[in-house]
């Protein structure tokens, strides 16, 4: 009852299984840079956490939140920003949000916002709105993070560049704690949270990785470690745990150990959640059926332990009997002994007749069934040879020939496929290059193998180009942003015209504070979308460059591996190989040439001539073995038949004695086998008694010490410990904000921690 108990109350705990979907993970890190795997590490971490409830935007009014919180190596947090996103579902032309964000910019468009008491107005001309903001409240769960090195805690600065055995611990504190009412009584509970914090680990540094809590797998040219933790889900629940004397172990802490050299650590990413309750249904969840166990289990042993008591007293009977049965099992086994000696004695007169006559017709039969044997044997072995062995060693001969004329024609025709082959490999790279029609507009030429180098080169500088123009300050990115936008719009616009366009929208054209507040928003609005204009183009041309680099690399590999199949023909280990089969054909043909004399035919002009002569083959020494054969068969048959009529009768006697001294033995050896297990079963009955004793008196402290206690520990605690379980669930499925959220909107939150790396 406690395990199917606990298996209950850690259904929020089973959230450890979502580390079985990291394991089959399979993006490739080798060529991403730190920032990249930073975002890779976070992609899988919020995947790994989302709920299966999320509310589509286009279903009704959500906001879904994302918590950024930045800390130090060792967990202090240094600052925190929100991303929230508002549905439109209704195309409103204005939306109300209840936020304590601060420094808020739009991300989605250019839609402007005004400022109120508890929250802000977006002027959302019907669209949805995506905003950032930041915070200056605490996080929800607090995570600390400490370092040991071969033994002795580390100040996290000092560890870079260090070799040894690491040891990285991480302790979460849940910090949301609510008063609750269950069942009449006031207690506290956390919110449920499950924080799941992972870590890419390069090979080159790591090795012997070990987890608790978590799980360490293999991604690319690097290991993933991640664990999974459920801050202060044991406490919520300890008191009635104890009640129920039941202990359960829910992991609030996650350790990596390693053995590590030259040490550095990039961004280590946390996510915690409480959407994970959102899909775990307890509202039907009740104990009715597990309180039918328990009282049939209650019912069982008390039969049971009557039933012990009845065993008890029919093995004292049983002992009671056993004596008389041992003395008479004594008195048939010497009975049976003296039958057995007297049928010895008549079995020894009757062999010595008999054994002759066997002997005779036993010689008699084995010399007919030889003859008979070894004339067809030899008709067998004739008739295989004229039909398999003759032809097939004709055969044979003729295909050696065949295979040593067709060694040299497969190395010719192999150096022409690979050649062709070569050629083969780049046309097919230049015909993919060249049908990519967006890959011709972006660098301004057909790109093929001879020029991919150049073209790579081209598309990194454009790259680092774009990099610097991240950079760049509001105001410039601003101005080149609304510039390229108002020249698109009218193509003949002279600069200085140009010029001036552009600064009206962005500088103040007077000092009034809602002028320069309009001002300073186009310029933050123009700024954001030309660096995610720019982002964008950035991770365009990084997956071009990477897709080059991967068909220059696979083109190359390809022509080296026929290179060097094509070398191999010719030097090395494999052109002895092939002349030693070469050799090999050619001795081969010379020995089957020689079979094929010696083995002869059954031509009967070849037969006569080789007899007369004395220089025999197989075929004409096997044609005069068979005529010798068949006249030893012939007279073997009569002495054989004689014999038979004579052992048929003098059988029939020994037969009958012998079945009487087996049956006779068989007796005896049965009634000492019997004597023998009544005496064990004289000692085992004893012992049986003495058990169904300890039995009965077990079952009865059985069913006082242990059915009782928890049919009653049951009966006292299971309700509200249900009740309690359901409003921890509650909890979680109630958090739906950090920043703040209005009535009429639905929402959940996540939260993404970015620890510092070390040594990077």
């Amino acid at each position: 009852m406690k395990k199917t108990y606990v298996k209950m109350l850690s259904v929020a705990a089973s959230s450890f299984l979502v580390l079985a979907s990291v394991s089959g993970c399979s993006f490739d890190t080798s060529f991403l840079n730190s920032e990249a795997k930073e975002e890779a590490v976070t992609k899988v971490l919020t995947e790994t956490v989302k709920p299966a409830g999320n509310v589509s935007f286009s279903d009704e009014k959500f906001k879904e939140e994302t918590v950024y919180v930045f800390t130090d190596a060792c967990g202090t947090q240094k600052e925190i920003i929100v991303n929230e996103k508002l549905s439109n579902p209704d195309g409103a032309a204005d939306i109300h949000d209840v936020t304590d964000l601060k420094d808020i910019i739009n991300l989605s468009g250019e839609e402007s916002y005004e400022a109120k008491a508890d929250g802000i107005d977006w002027y959302a001309s019907g669209n949805s709105i995506t905003y950032q903001g930041k915070s200056n409240e605490a996080a929800p769960v607090t995570i600390k993070t400490t370092y040991f090195l071969n033994g002795e805690k580390i100040e996290p600065q000092n560890l870079a560049g260090k070799s040894g055995k690491v040891k990285i611990r991480f302790d979460y504190t849940n910090n949301e704690k609510r008063e609750v009412e269950v069942a009449g009584e006031k207690k506290e509970m956390y919110v449920p949270f499950t924080v799941v914090t992972g870590m890419l680990l390069d090979s080159a540094n790591f090795s012997n990785i070990e987890v608790t809590n978590g799980k360490v797998t293999e991604v690319g040219d690097d290991s993933l470690a991640i664990g999974i933790v459920l801050p202060g889900m044991e406490e919520s629940l300890s008191s009635k745990l104890d009640e129920l004397n039941v202990t359960m172990d829910i992991p609030d802490c996650f350790e990596v150990t390693a053995d590590v050299t030259d040490f550095k650590l990039d961004t280590v990413i946390s996510v915690v959640t409480s959407s994970i309750s959102t899909d775990i249904d307890v509202d039907d969840l009740d104990t009715k059926g597990l309180e039918d166990k328990i009282d049939e289990l209650k019912d069982a042993t008390d039969a049971l332990s009557d039933g012990t008591d009845k065993i008890a007293e029919g093995t004292g009977e049983l002992a009671e009997k056993i004596p008389e049965l041992v003395n008479g099992a004594g008195d048939l086994e010497n009975g049976a002994n003296a039958l057995k000696e007297g049928a010895g004695k008549i079995q020894g007169g009757v062999s010595a007749y008999t054994n002759g006559v066997d002997a005779a017709a036993a010689g008699a039969n084995s010399i007919e069934n030889g003859a008979y044997t070894i004339d067809g044997a030899v008709g067998q072995l004739n008739e295989t040879m004229a039909s398999t062995i003759v032809p097939g060693v004709s055969t044979l001969a003729d295909g050696a020939a065949s295979i040593e004329s067709g060694i040299g024609q497969l190395v010719s025709g192999l150096s022409e496929e690979i050649a062709a082959g070569k050629e083969n490999a780049k046309a097919q790279a230049n015909a993919g290059l060249a049908a990519q029609e967006e890959l011709t507009k972006l660098v301004g030429c057909t790109v093929t193998l001879d020029n991919i180098d150049a073209v790579i080169g081209q598309l990194q500088e454009t790259e680092n180009y774009l990099k610097n123009e991240l950079l760049i300050s509001d105001n410039e990115a601003a101005y080149k942003a609304i510039a390229q936008k108002v020249k698109a719009e009218n193509p003949d616009m002279d600069d200085a015209t140009l010029d001036a366009v552009v600064k009206m929208q962005i500088t103040p054209q007077s000092n009034d504070e809602a002028e320069v507040m309009r001002a300073s928003e186009t310029v933050k609005a123009a700024a954001s979308g030309y660096r995610n204009a720019i982002l964008e183009n950035i991770n365009k041309l990084e997956e071009v460059i990477v897709s080059l680099k991967s068909v220059k690399a696979q083109v190359n590999g390809a022509q080296a591996a026929l290179d060097q199949v094509s070398a191999s023909l010719t030097e090395g280990e494999s052109a002895q190989s092939i002349q030693a089969l070469c050799d090999g054909a050619e001795s081969l043909t010379a020995g089957l040439n020689k079979l094929k004399a010696g083995i002869g035919t059954y031509d009967e002009k070849e037969i006569e001539a080789c007899v007369s002569s004395g220089q025999n083959t197989v075929c004409s020494a096997l044609y005069q073995i068979g005529r010798g054969t068949t006249t030893l068969e012939n007279g073997t048959k009569e002495l054989s038949g004689g014999l038979a009529t004579l052992k048929s009768k003098s059988g029939e006697l020994n037969n009958g004695v012998a079945s009487l001294v087996s049956g006779l033995g068989s007796l005896a050896e049965g009634t000492t086998k019997i004597k023998d297990a009544t005496v064990k079963l004289n000692d085992g009955v004893g012992e049986l008694n003495a058990g169904a004793v300890k039995l009965n008196n077990g079952m009865i402290e059985f069913n006082d010490e242990a059915v009782s206690k928890i049919d009653k520990a049951f009966d006292d605690n299971s309700d509200n410990l249900i009740v309690e379980l359901k409003t921890l669930m509650d909890l979680g499925k109630d958090y739906k904000s950090f920043a703040g959220k209005s009535d009429d909107y639905d929402g959940n939150v996540i939260f993404i921690y970015k620890m510092d790396g070390i040594g990077e």
